[in-house]
């Protein structure tokens, strides 16, 4: 007699789970990896549904997923003001990036966010390339005045009119535009996050990024290989939104442009922080940062072996610039004057709790203070250091900054002023200071000469050993 087999009380709970599972997503293949991907339910497929990437977001409505397959798509988005997500079939995976290619075909923005799109809009797991920028006319507000600039911008991508999408895991490569050669964001409040956006040209400002106007969240990405005809060659910033601009561990690295190869800032307060600047070489000033007439706070960065022909290897401040430069590492910048910061024009930062170390110059090796402004230095080593001529550690010219608690060492200059030299009507308060180990034809320590004005506290709190051939030198 046949013994029937009764199904186990399990096989009645879990077959219900199963079928509300397989409801949820259907399992498709990747024809070109092989992987198996889950395509949420009711997702817009392309090209299975819709020819182009194009054609599925007009049909889209809020809400909607689009999944793109592998392959290469010859057009240019616009998310028309829907929330929408458009996917690869998966994001997270770099050779399913790589293969899924929205190219622009060297005419306009590849992709456009440009009617009010918000959080919900994203834009994930693709290489877009190819792109030339919108010619349109934008407001930047520059010297107090609102100005109107028609030109080409946002190569790769476009954001603007206060829209505020997710821009995610994409490679953002081989663009072209006369501003934001990768990304131009104006007026709008996007995140943009986990992208590599490499080897974009932009003919004015921002290679990789330009953010003017807005309120940018910009994390995890890695901006290289950008470059820019006047400045930034990775990331422009100018003007902030309604809320600061915020850069967050971000790799940025061999950027190039005139000023500013990594970060070119002007009249804006962006907070840059937890970002890796290294390997960044500018034509004239500012190798890793350019500031003019912003404050932005930069804090807990490694800015280093960034180059600048003329000043700051690491950093040029100018122009009544105030920003908090605060725990930052910079090491093997060079330039012409200030090998990892050159402060010029009226400008006062606070720089506190860095260490400023193995740089290089013809004058200021680690730091240079020039053209008025009144500096507060505070609690920054700052040591070996290296200069052709003076000031191995510190050159101050017709500025008065405040040194306060810092250790000064092991720097070198091949004439004067080992650890800091001041010339030209300076006036530099020096206090509670250490200074041992710097090196100099005259003054190892500090050298003061035609009319720089060195003011200690009575009795002198500093700290000095072993400088060569002396500690003081005053003319």
């Amino acid at each position: 007699m046949e013994r029937i087999k009764r199904k186990h009380l399990l096989y009645y709970i879990v077959l219900p789970v199963l079928i509300i599972a397989l409801a949820t997503f259907t399992f498709a293949c990747d024809e070109e990896t092989g992987a198996e991907v889950d395509v949420p339910e009711g997702a817009i497929s392309v090209p299975d549904d819709h020819d182009s990437i194009q054609e599925a977001i007009d049909v889209a409505d809020d809400g909607d997923t689009i999944v793109v397959s592998p392959g290469t798509y010859t057009e240019n988005l616009n998310f028309a003001g829907k929330n929408i997500t458009v996917m690869s079939t998966n994001p997270e995976d770099p050779e399913v990036v790589e293969e899924t290619v929205i190219d622009g075909g060297g005419t306009d923005s590849v992709v456009v966010f440009e009617n009010g799109e918000g959080e919900e809009a994203e834009l994930s797991g693709f290489t877009i390339t190819g792109g030339s920028g919108n010619n349109v006319s934008l407001e930047f507000e520059i010297e107090g005045e609102i100005r109107e600039e028609t030109s080409d911008y946002g190569g790769g991508i476009l954001v603007m009119n206060e829209s505020s999408p997710t821009i995610a895991n994409n490679v953002i490569i081989n663009n072209i535009a006369e501003r934001g050669g990768g990304i131009m964001v104006h007026q709008s409040a996007p995140f943009i996050r986990d992208n590599k956006i490499i080897e974009n040209v932009s003919d004015g400002g921002g290679g990789g990024l330009f953010v003017a106007s807005a309120s940018a969240t910009v994390r995890g990405n890695e901006i290289s290989g950008n470059t820019a005809g006047r400045s930034g060659g990775a990331v422009a910033i100018s003007g902030d939104g309604e809320a600061m601009s915020v850069f967050e561990n971000n790799t940025i690295n061999n950027n190039r442009a005139q000023n500013g190869a990594a970060f070119s800032i002007y009249e804006a307060n962006p907070s840059i922080f937890n970002n890796t600047v290294i390997n960044n070489n500018a034509e004239n000033n500012g190798g890793g940062f350019y500031l003019l007439s912003s404050s932005p706070e930069i804090s807990d960065n490694d800015i280093s072996d960034n180059y600048a022909t003329e000043t700051g290897g690491g950093m040029t401040i100018m122009v009544e610039s105030a920003p908090s430069i605060e725990g930052n590492v910079m090491i093997g910048n060079e330039a012409g004057a200030g090998g990892a910061i050159a402060v010029n024009v009226d400008s006062s930062p606070l720089l506190e709790a860095n260490t400023i170390s193995d740089n290089q110059a013809q004058n200021g090796g680690g730091l240079v203070f020039a053209q008025g402004g009144s500096a507060e230095v505070n609690n920054n080593t700052i040591t070996d250091n290296y200069v052709e001529r003076n000031g191995g550690g510190i050159f101050v010219q017709q500025s008065n900054p405040v040194f306060t608690g810092n250790t000064i060492g092991s720097n070198e200059a091949r004439r004067d002023g080992g650890g800091l030299f001041a010339v030209h009507e300076a006036t530099v308060g020096v206090y509670e200071n250490i200074f041992e180990n710097n090196r100099s034809r005259e003054g190892g320590a500090m050298h003061f000469s035609e009319g720089a004005v060195l003011e200690l506290n009575d009795p002198d709190d500093n700290t000095y050993e072993d400088n060569a051939p002396d500690d003081i030198y005053e003319e």
